[in-house]
């Protein structure tokens, strides 16, 4: 029953969706330094790299990569450099002298918190074989254009559902609090995962 196979979609989805990555840790981030609105548009962008990864796989990029594996390779090491830049930023942030004390940092504009979102998301090419591998083992190959489409927004409105969750948790008055107290260490963490994720991707042979 499509029913059933829709829903098999959105359990897979949603365990990839809540396993701790680049795109919760830059929302995260974003709604602890930030406000709730540039979390909000961040986690925007995070979907919106999602929509188009997952229509590319149903149009078959996984197809592409597998003939021109070099478009595979620069796709990577291009997301796997911003990965990296990101987490140097981070630690250049936390090593300021008024790292400690400074308050919730200068607002981000709604176009750099979306860019920071989508490019985060679209670094990574591993979410292409992701969604290759979810549309072609779930719905089969023979699924009609109907159940792809339904099952296309089964997964952006999870992402949705999710990243907007994520912003409004981390952004409250608590969690902010918290943060100030002890800024330079989670930024210097933030930035060690984000560099591990970077480097992870580098050295990725997929």
């Amino acid at each position: 029953m499509d029913l059933n196979i829709l829903l098999a979609v959105a359990a897979i989805h949603a365990v990839v969706l809540v396993i701790p990555g680049p795109d919760v840790l830059l929302v995260s981030q974003t709604a602890l330094a930030r406000t709730r609105r540039a979390a909000l548009l961040a986690g925007l962008g995070v979907v919106l790299g999602i929509a188009c990864w997952a229509a590319l796989a149903l149009l078959g990029i996984g197809l592409l990569f597998q003939a021109f594996p070099w478009i595979h390779g620069v796709v990577k090491v291009a997301g796997g450099a911003y990965l990296l830049w990101m987490g140097v930023n981070l630690w250049r942030s936390s090593a300021r002298p008024d790292a400690q004390a400074a308050p919730i940092q200068a607002p981000l504009s709604d176009l750099a918190a979306l860019r920071a979102g989508f490019l985060t998301n679209i670094s990574n090419p591993k979410a292409a074989v992701f969604f290759g591998s979810v549309f072609s083992g779930v719905l089969g190959a023979h699924a009609g254009t109907g159940l792809k489409l339904a099952a296309f927004l089964v997964i952006v409105g999870l992402s949705v559902g999710w990243f907007a969750l994520v912003a409004a948790g981390m952004s409250t008055a608590p969690m902010q609090r918290a943060y100030l107290r002890a800024r330079r260490a989670v930024d210097r963490v933030a930035g060690t995962l984000m560099l591990g994720f970077g480097g992870l991707l580098l050295a990725s042979r997929e």
